[in-house]
Order: C-alpha cells, then sequence, then structure tokens
C-alpha cells in the first residue's frame, strides 16, 4: 500500500490505461488530448491547460522558462525543500531573483515578504511536501500581489485536487498526474490564465528549451496535439482518472482528503505523537510527524505499508505519510493500526471510527486494492 507523498495508489483501471500505445496524432489521441484539458479546465478554473510527459518539476520548470521574462523581478519565498528547489530553478533562468528562506512556514512573517518587497512576479509553493504544511490560504497573497500589479504563480504539484483553491487571481499554477489526481506517474500540468495565455501569445518566445516551450506547446494544443511524442499510456491513465474524479465530484474528493489528514492527525496527537506544523498551516495532503524509531519504516515496509521520512534537516526525525488520491477509510485504519503495532503503543483503530468522509464511492471502491 503506496502512502507515500506521491505516486499514490490508483484504480486498476487507471493503471492499466498505463500500457496504452497509439498513434500520438491519431483522431483518438487528439480526444484524450481534448478531454483531459477541458476537464482540468473544469476543475482548476484555467483558461488553458498544456500537458507534458514528466514529472511535477517538469511542470515547474516549464512555468519558470516560458514565464519569466529578461526585465522581470522575480520573488519566490520558500518553507520546505520543494521552495528550495523551486528558487534554484528560477535562479537558472533569471539573475533578477530575490529569494527568501525559512525553516518552516510563518504566514505572518510570509505576508510581510510579500507584501514589503517589490517584484513583477511572485512565485510560492501551495503545498510543501517535504514537511506536511501548506498555505491553506492564498486570499490576502493575492489580494497583495494585486495590488501592486504584478502577477502570482503557483507550484500546486501535491496540494491541486486537495483543496478547493482554483485559478481565481493566479497568473500560472502547476501540478502532477501522480498526486490527488490519482493516476500513473508520468504527466506534469500547468494551467494557464486568460492573462498568461495572452502573454505568451503576444510576447516574442523567451530562452525556454523547446521541451519546455509553452508557447509551441499552446500551439499544438489547438489542434489537441502536443508539440513532441508523449507517453500515449500516462494520457490514457490521466484520462480515466479525470474522469473518476469528475464522478466523484472535485468538493468530494476535497472533503475525503482533507477529513483523511484530519483524523489521521487526531489520532497520532491523541497519543503523544508530535506533528510537524500548526493547525494554521497543516496540509491536507501530507502529514508530517516526529518520531524516534530509525527502524519504523522498514516494520511498516514488513507489513505491506510504504511510507517515507522526512527531508532536510528533519529527514531523521520525521515520518510522512501521503492523504492524497484515493485515500480511504481502509487505508487509513491499516496504516493507524500497523504503526501502532510497530511503535509498540496499546491502541488500535476500529474502521467504523472514521467519519463517513472518508469513504470512497463504491465504484471507485471495487476498482482498488484493499489487501
Amino acid at each position: 500500500m503506496l502512502l507515500i507523498p506521491g505516486p499514490v495508489e490508483v484504480p486498476f483501471s487507471v493503471a492499466n490505461a498505463g500500457s496504452y500505445v497509439v498513434n500520438h496524432r491519431s483522431p483518438e489521441f487528439k480526444v484524450i488530448v481534448g478531454e483531459n484539458q477541458d476537464l482540468l479546465n473544469k476543475f482548476s478554473g484555467a483558461y488553458r491547460t498544456v500537458m507534458v510527459t514528466g514529472s511535477g518539476t517538469l511542470a515547474v520548470e516549464t512555468m519558470v522558462f516560458s514565464l519569466i521574462n529578461e526585465n522581470d523581478r522575480v520573488l519566490s519565498i520558500s518553507y520546505g525543500n520543494f521552495g528550495e528547489r523551486l528558487i534554484d530553478s528560477i535562479s537558472r533562468k533569471t539573475r533578477n531573483l530575490q529569494s527568501v528562506k525559512y525553516d518552516k512556514l510563518d504566514m505572518q512573517a510570509l505576508l510581510t515578504e510579500v507584501r514589503d518587497r517589490d517584484y513583477d512576479k511572485l512565485f510560492l509553493v501551495h503545498n510543501e511536501t517535504s514537511n506536511g504544511t501548506a498555505i491553506r490560504d492564498m486570499s490576502e497573497i493575492i489580494k497583495i500581489v494585486k495590488s501592486k500589479g504584478a502577477k502570482l504563480l503557483i507550484d500546486d504539484v501535491s496540494g491541486f485536487g486537495g483543496y478547493s483553491m482554483d485559478m481565481n487571481g493566479i497568473y500560472a499554477m502547476v501540478t502532477g498526474s501522480q498526486k490527488n489526481i490519482a493516476a500513473i506517474p508520468g504527466i506534469g500540468i500547468i494551467f494557464l490564465s486568460r492573462e498568461a495565455t495572452d502573454d505568451l501569445e503576444r510576447i516574442p518566445s523567451v530562452s525556454a528549451p523547446f521541451y519546455l516551450d509553452l508557447k509551441t506547446s499552446l500551439k499544438f494544443l489547438e489542434k489537441n496535439e502536443t508539440a513532441y511524442t508523449p507517453s500515449t499510456g500516462a494520457f490514457k491513465s490521466l484520462n480515466l482518472a479525470l474522469k473518476i474524479l469528475d464522478r466523484e465530484g472535485f468538493s468530494n474528493r476535497v472533503k475525503r482528503i482533507q477529513s483523511s489528514s484530519e483524523f489521521i492527525r487526531k489520532n497520532l496527537t491523541d497519543n503523544g505523537i508530535e506533528i510537524f506544523g500548526n493547525k494554521n498551516t497543516y496540509s491536507n495532503t501530507v502529514v508530517c510527524f516526529y518520531h524516534n524509531d530509525a527502524t519504523i519504516i522498514k516494520k511498516l515496509l514488513d507489513s505491506g505499508i510504504a511510507v517515507s521520512k522526512g527531508m532536510g534537516a528533519i529527514s531523521a526525525s520525521t515520518l510522512r505519510i501521503g492523504t492524497m488520491g484515493v485515500i480511504n477509510n481502509f487505508y487509513i485504519a491499516k496504516f493507524l493500526n500497523k504503526y501502532f503495532e510497530a511503535a509498540g503503543m496499546a491502541k488500535t483503530v476500529d474502521i467504523s471510527e472514521l467519519p463517513a468522509s472518508t469513504i470512497l464511492p463504491d465504484f471507485i471502491l471495487e476498482d482498488i486494492n484493499l489487501a
């Protein structure tokens, strides 16, 4: 059972679609590309959605290299490893970068930086996978950025589908297929606002490699094609996963994911386990908590459960649990009981204790592995 912060467990039908091979210029594949874009636009509020074969990091770098122009003053603020990776990507594109790095998320300090600094484009990670924290409410940041006439660009690789946030007030945003959408790894997704799309069409091409050039990708997207040979199986897998998400309902998935992380945190804290972050910064999609047993990951793996250690300075002292995609009451109860057992704690969780909001719809339940 994959409970790492991505890739995640996926339905059998979605996994099987990964073997789909077809002519990527054929009418049938164009239908897949078109349907994927329509559903992603529907869920995100984007004007255009570009899909590239690759990881979430590829999506981030496509956004960075295509949407930073030579005269842009760029600000990026990090509060974890993926924020630092974002800063590293930006620094390879432009020297005109201001970067601020925090060891953990402090919303008041972050808002002060956003308010007091001068910039044209602000880059932020919404949901920090490395430590299980998130900017839970973007509204104040969006208001400040708008008042400055600046633009907000978001790495939402591990957040999209786990929150009710959409593209309103956001210039560009990225995610990946292998997180809350619950498709196989392999598709980086770039959401574009109408303003970003118009800017790409109007301004001369920036110095982005062909593979990362959104302007080129948008030209092919007009024909429901990609600019290069894609992973046709990953696109088909994404297509099925998006249709499953649509049938479940986007808001219902958000509620299930949030309820799952909240239940896990409560059971851990009720048993004296410290969670990284606080109630104002907890992620919906990753639970990060402290532990003092170097063998705990192997113990859980021996029970059929894969989890991850923390990252960076907290890597040796924390575990991370992904509460993404098809997370559900069965997975949660199994994880908690195996964790308590491995940690030598006299505590068990009955599946009946979990809230109804953590239960998968029957049509998904029949399509996943509960073993």
